[in-house]
C-alpha cells in the first residue's frame, strides 16, 4: 500500500525490512519479501511520473559516459520505466574469472546463481516452457546452424511490461505488507557498532525524519548507493562501519559497444528466419551473437555480444504504432489519435505481411529492403582507478554531495572487439548466411573511431562482491563488510559485467538474498 508519511509507519511492526529504492530491483525485492510475510519499507525519492536527477547533481570526467544524464530515472519503477525489458544470463566464464584478466574471478560459483534463474524467470513471468532457448527454436521449428570460431547464437527474453511499477502495481497497492513511500530522499544512517537502526531522510518540504528496521537494503541503483555510501562514511555524528574501505565506488563498469559492420544476407530467408525476433506464446526472444563459454574459458578475449539491426524507412512508424498499442493494452493514457491514422498509412502496404508474419511465423516482420546494421556491445576489463566519487563542497538541495564519474577503459576493449568481429565475419560466411563489411576503423583500430563508440547505460561495480574489505564492499550475502544488517542490490555488487543488460542477474541475486533472509521467518 501506499503511504504519504513517515508518522503512518509509527503503529506498524519495528521489525521491519528498509528498502532505499524503488527501482527495478527495489520493487522486485520488496514484493519477494512481501510475500513471504515480512513488513517492507520501500523508500523512492521520486514520485510516479517520470523524473531525471538534476544535471547539477553529477558530472563525468572520464571517458565520456551518456548514462549518468539519461540512462537513470528518478521515479517509482526506476530505470524499468525507460528499458525494454530484455533479460540476458550470465555465462559460467563470468563468475569463473579468467587468469589474464586481473580481478574478475567472483567469490562466488556460476552455480551459486544459476539456481535462482528459473525462480526469476518465473516471478517475472516468463513461462517455464520458454526458458530453454532450444526449446523456443524447437516450437518454431527452426534449424540452428552450428556456428565455427567459438560463435554461437542464443536468445535473449523480454518482459511483457517492462516497468515492474506497472507489473507489480496491483501488489504494491494491496499487500498490507508493503509500504511505499514516495518523494522522501535518504541521506544517511545511524545505529551502534556494525548494526544499522535508522535510516535518516527528508520529505518534500525538507522536514528530517527517521525509520528503523532490523535490515536496510540499498537498491537506489549503481551511481546513488556509492553517493549514499560515501556521503555516510563522512558523518561526523555516527562512525560508519565501511568509513577507511577504499573500495567504495571503484571498478565501475558499462559495456562500450555500438555499429562495426554492415551485414549483407546471402542466403535471405535463413537468414531472415533466424535473426528476426521472435513472439511465441505471447513471449518475445531476441536472437544474438555471442562468444560460446569454452572459447571464454580458453582464449584471451572478452566477452562481448552482437545484435543484427534492422532499419528501413519506415522504422520510426512501426516505433509509433508498438508504443500506442502498448498503451492501448496497459491502461495508460492513449492520445494522439492522428498520429496513429497518419503512420498506419506510412506503413501502407508493409502491414499484411507484417500481421502474417507476426501470427503464422511467429516473427516480427523485417522490410525486405531494411539496411542491417551488426551492433556490437563488450564488457570492460575491470579497473579500480574507473571510479564513483563525490564533491562535498557542491551539495543539492537535500545536502547530498555532488557525484563525479571517471570511467576509465581499458586496453583490452578494442582489440577483443576486433576479435569477435571477425570470428562473426568469418562464421557467418562459412555457413553461407551473410556477409559483414567491417568498418575499417575498427579493422585499423583507430582511436578516432574507438572514441565514437558509446557506453550502454549499464552501470556496474562500486560496491563490489569479495572475500574481505581488502577488494569489496560487500560479501557473498551482499552483507556491506563491517556492518550486520545492511544489503546491497542491484549490479553495483558486480565483479565483471559479461556481455550484456545486467538486470536480470542483479533480480537473480535478490531472489538469492530473499531466500537467505526469509529463512525460518515465514
Amino acid at each position: 500500500m501506499f503511504i504519504e508519511s513517515v508518522e503512518q509507519l509509527r503503529d506498524s511492526d519495528p521489525s521491519r525490512l528498509v528498502i532505499v529504492g524503488g527501482g527495478t530491483v527495489g520493487i522486485y525485492a520488496a514484493v519477494l519479501f512481501a510475500r513471504q510475510g515480512l513488513e517492507v519499507v520501500l523508500i523512492e525519492a521520486g514520485d510516479e511520473s517520470l523524473g531525471n536527477f538534476g544535471v547539477e547533481t553529477f558530472e563525468s570526467v572520464g571517458f565520456p559516459h551518456r548514462g549518468i544524464k539519461i540512462g537513470r530515472s528518478k521515479s517509482l519503477g526506476g530505470t524499468s520505466n525507460l528499458w525494454g525489458g530484455q533479460l540476458v544470463e550470465f555465462q559460467r566464464a563470468d563468475f569463473a574469472g579468467r587468469e589474464w584478466l586481473p580481478d574478475s574471478k567472483w567469490p562466488i560459483t556460476y552455480e551459486d546463481v544459476a539456481r535462482y534463474y528459473e525462480p526469476t524467470y518465473r516471478n517475472l513471468g516468463i513461462p517455464a516452457e520458454m526458458l530453454a532457448d532450444r526449446d523456443v527454436f524447437n516450437g518454431l521449428k527452426t534449424d540452428v546452424p552450428k556456428f565455427g570460431h567459438g560463435v554461437e547464437i542464443f536468445l535473449t527474453r523480454w518482459l511483457k511490461i517492462p516497468s515492474l511499477a506497472g507489473a507489480f502495481r496491483k501488489e504494491l497497492e494491496e499487500n498490507p505488507n508493503i509500504k511505499v513511500l514516495l518523494g522522501h530522499i535518504v541521506t544517511g544512517f545511524s545505529g551502534a557498532g556494525g548494526n544499522i537502526d535508522d535510516v535518516h531522510l527528508l520529505d518534500a518540504k525538507k522536514a528530517k525524519h527517521r525509520i528503523s528496521g532490523t535490515e536496510f537494503i540499498l537498491a537506489a541503483g549503481t551511481i546513488e548507493i556509492s553517493r549514499l555510501l560515501l556521503h555516510a562514511a563522512r558523518q561526523t555524528d555516527w562512525i560508519a562501519p565501511w568509513r577507511e574501505n577504499d573500495n567504495v565506488g571503484r571498478y565501475f563498469q558499462d559495456h562500450i559497444g555500438g555499429r562495426v559492420a554492415s551485414v549483407r544476407p546471402v542466403n535471405r530467408k535463413e537468414f531472415f528466419n533466424l535473426f528476426s525476433s521472435i513472439v511465441l506464446g505471447g513471449s518475445k526472444f531476441q536472437p544474438k551473437l555471442r562468444l560460446n563459454n569454452d572459447t571464454l574459458e580458453r582464449d584471451h578475449v572478452l566477452n562481448m555480444h552482437a545484435m543484427l539491426h534492422f532499419e528501413s524507412s519506415i522504422s520510426e512508424n512501426l516505433v509509433f504504432l508498438k508504443q500506442f498499442l502498448k498503451a492501448a493494452v496497459y491502461s495508460r493514457k492513449v492520445t494522439d489519435v492522428g498520429g496513429l491514422i497518419r503512420n498506419l498509412i506510412a506503413c501502407g502496404k508493409h502491414l499484411p505481411p507484417l500481421m502474417w508474419r507476426y501470427i503464422v511465423n511467429n516473427r516480427v516482420f523485417v522490410p525486405s529492403g531494411s539496411k542491417i546494421s551488426f551492433v556490437l556491445q563488450s564488457e570492460q576489463t575491470p579497473l579500480r582507478e574507473s571510479r564513483i566519487t563525490i564533491d562535498p563542497s557542491v551539495k543539492d538541495a537535500h545536502g547530498l554531495p555532488k557525484v563525479i564519474l571517471d570511467w576509465k577503459l581499458g586496453r583490452e576493449e578494442f582489440p577483443a572487439m576486433k576479435d569477435f568481429t571477425l570470428r562473426c565475419q568469418s562464421a557467418l560466411r562459412e555457413t553461407g548466411l551473410a556477409e559483414l563489411r567491417v568498418l575499417e576503423g575498427l579493422l585499423s583500430q583507430d582511436e578516432a573511431f574507438f572514441r565514437t563508440l558509446e557506453d550502454n547505460y549499464h552501470h556496474v561495480g562500486g560496491s563490489r562482491m569479495g572475500w574481505s574489505e581488502e577488494d569489496g564492499v560487500v560479501d557473498t550475502d551482499l552483507k556491506v563488510f563491517g556492518t550486520d544488517n545492511l544489503y546491497v542490490l542491484g549490479a553495483a555488487t558486480f565483479r565483471t559485467a559479461s556481455n550484456a543488460n545486467t538486470t536480470f542477474v542483479a533480480l537473480s541475486l535478490a531472489t538469492r538474498l530473499a531466500e537467505k533472509l526469509t529463512a525460518g521467518k515465514s
